[in-house]
């Protein structure tokens, strides 16, 4: 799991040829599927176009460098439908403000977790220094150019970045450059948690599907039935269940 600032400015390092390409420059976010789909890169010696590397093909986040496997990586994003759709959406979710399906206000955006294997977005980090909270990805319901909506209310998708770092500790990131990107990134995660140690427990926050209906209100008593509503919905609503379950 990373941070954009982790990896922004760092060098492009093309691996058969040995020489930097450029520098990070920027992100191309896909809201739909809620993913990092470009890398931007800066080269000064480049004299028009916007260069951009699918983050599919990049090998690997390491701490010094962003390395891919050749310069035929790059691509200019002019000639990709897909990327001028995305550009013209200008997704950054960085700066947005936080409302609810009900019209709460919440914070804004100031970082945003991703996992380094798949581009996927975990969590977005508040603009709050001193007390710092994630929204995790599951509460989201739209990533927009201005607000990031939210499927529920007042502070209770909130939690603390410590928990979530622990919450998402499970993951074991593949290589970034390997095909098998369709697994859902919490899914190891949510491997690792044993859902059914939840029943008995109360909702610290209500819960709602995918529509935004709710499945059961803040205060509830977590019961099998919920558990397996949740695993039903996927690896990311089983989270949101975990991350919601008071202790």
């Amino acid at each position: 799991m990373k941070q954009t600032k982790e990896v922004l400015g760092k060098p492009i390092i093309s691996i058969l040829a040995g020489k930097e390409i450029g520098k990070v420059k920027s992100f191309v976010i896909n809201p739909e599927q809620r993913s990092i789909e470009f890398i931007v890169v800066q080269n000064d010696q480049w004299d028009f176009g916007i260069k951009a590397v699918p983050f599919k093909l990049v090998e690997g986040l390491g701490d010094y460098a962003v390395t891919i496997d050749s310069e035929n990586a790059v691509i200019d994003l002019a000639d990709i439908p897909i990327a001028n759709e995305l550009l013209s959406k200008n997704i950054q979710i960085k700066g947005t403000r936080i409302i609810s399906r009900k019209g709460h206000h919440l914070g804004q955006i100031a970082e945003y977790y991703f996992d380094p294997a798949t581009g996927k977005i975990l969590g977005c980090m508040l603009d709050q220094p001193d007390t710092p909270f994630v929204l995790p990805e599951a509460s989201v319901i739209t990533f927009g150019k201005e607000i990031t909506v939210i499927s529920d209310e007042g502070e209770q998708p909130l939690v603390s970045d410590e928990f979530f770092r622990q919450a998402m500790s499970g993951i074991e990131p593949a290589s970034v450059g390997e095909a098998a990107v369709t697994q859902e990134p919490v899914s190891s995660a949510v491997d690792d948690l044993d859902l059914e140690e939840l029943i008995g427990k109360t909702l610290s926050a209500s819960l709602y599907d995918p529509a935004g209906e709710l499945l059961a209100a803040e205060g509830s008593e977590i019961t099998a039935q919920l558990v397996n509503q949740a695993k039903a919905m996927g690896s990311n609503k089983a989270l949101e269940l975990a991350l919601k379950a008071a202790e």
